[in-house]
């Protein structure tokens, strides 16, 4: 028994000689962040700022340790509070990048966040306490809007990619109305600095009237509704709307939905759907003037048409996609 024991201490100390070089400590740091890193997945995620008085940091796709890459993916909680960083580059190299729930708490000095790697996730949270001048841009604006989407959809208990192509205008109606209503909680200011980006608005639930609508129909694609379903259109000057194409009773038309200026009551009723008469009374643009958003997202980056908007009745004309309940 004492030959076997003296060979088993013997196997591991042989085992630590060959495989075992010191475990790497899990705070680490390099000239721009100190991080915190896993040796189980080989990741790494973001903690503090090591100069809280940068103007712009880059994050990088990884970090060595003892020789070893370990992966940057993830901005932790408060890694951006009481600094006075303005812009954050996120690098295409990147793999992923995830936004922890308050990563940027008390970070109200951002004013640009480039996010140039594709696949890009947040917590609701991520953002609370950033001040009005945040602004995504870059590919991962899109990743990033549609997964606060589907967070906040999930936050509210409603369905995310749900198949409603054949449920009843009156089910899908009551769906967009309970969506509206979740929506009508964000503020409508226009004193942020991009108040009709998509990200912005669910990021920090504020926006303008063009971005609230803007962000209202990413909610719907993501519930499931399909792309002709809902749009943002306007009057062409200050102040824009949902267009929705549903039957309240009359046929298939185009309805108005204005969450701004709809009081929803707690139970569903199809007169938040207003005909274009009744939406005139917003707007002194007639109606025939009326246009409609060509483009998603609204981000310096995004694909860009040429013009961004089109008359809605051209549209509606062009692509044979119905009549306007007037």
């Amino acid at each position: 028994m004492k030959f076997l024991g003296s060979l088993f201490v013997f196997a591991i100390i042989s085992a630590c000689a060959v495989f075992g070089a010191p475990t790497p400590d899990i705070n680490q740091y390099d000239d721009t962040f100190h991080y915190w890193i896993s040796t189980d997945n080989k990741k790494a995620t973001i903690m503090g700022v090591n100069n809280k008085y940068a103007n712009t940091v880059v994050v990088k796709p990884y970090i060595t340790v003892q020789g070893e890459r370990y992966y940057i993916h993830q901005i932790g909680a408060g890694a951006f509070s009481n600094t006075y960083v303005q812009n954050i580059v996120i690098n295409s190299d990147v793999q992923s990048m995830h936004f922890s729930p308050n990563a940027f708490i008390n970070a109200s000095y951002i004013r640009t966040i480039e996010l140039k790697t594709e696949k890009v996730t947040s917590d609701v949270s991520a953002f609370d306490g950033c001040g009005n001048y945040l602004g995504f841009s870059g590919v991962g604006t899109a990743s990033l809007a549609n997964d606060l989407a589907k967070k906040l959809l999930e936050s509210w208990g409603l369905p995310v990619n749900k198949d409603y192509t054949n449920l009843s205008d009156y089910e899908r109606n009551k769906a967009l109305f309970e969506l509206a209503k979740k929506v009508k909680n964000f503020s409508y200011a226009t004193n942020i600095a991009y108040p009709d980006n998509v990200a912005v608005v669910l990021a920090l639930k504020t926006g303008g009237s063009n971005g609230i609508a803007r962000a209202f129909r990413i909610l719907a694609l993501n519930m499931g509704f399909k792309y002709n379903d809902v749009n943002v259109g306007g009057d062409g000057g200050y102040y824009s709307w949902n267009l929705v194409h549903t039957d309240i009773g009359n046929g298939k038309k185009w309805y108005n939905l204005d969450i701004i200026h709809t009081t929803f009551p707690s139970y569903y009723t199809a007169s938040v759907f207003k005909t274009d008469s009744a939406q005139s009374s917003i707007t002194n643009v007639s109606p025939s003037n009326w246009i409609i958003y060509i483009n998603q997202y609204n981000f310096l980056g995004e694909q860009t048409y040429s013009p961004n908007t089109e008359k809605f009745y051209d549209l509606l004309v062009r692509n044979r996609q119905g009549v306007r309940a007037n």
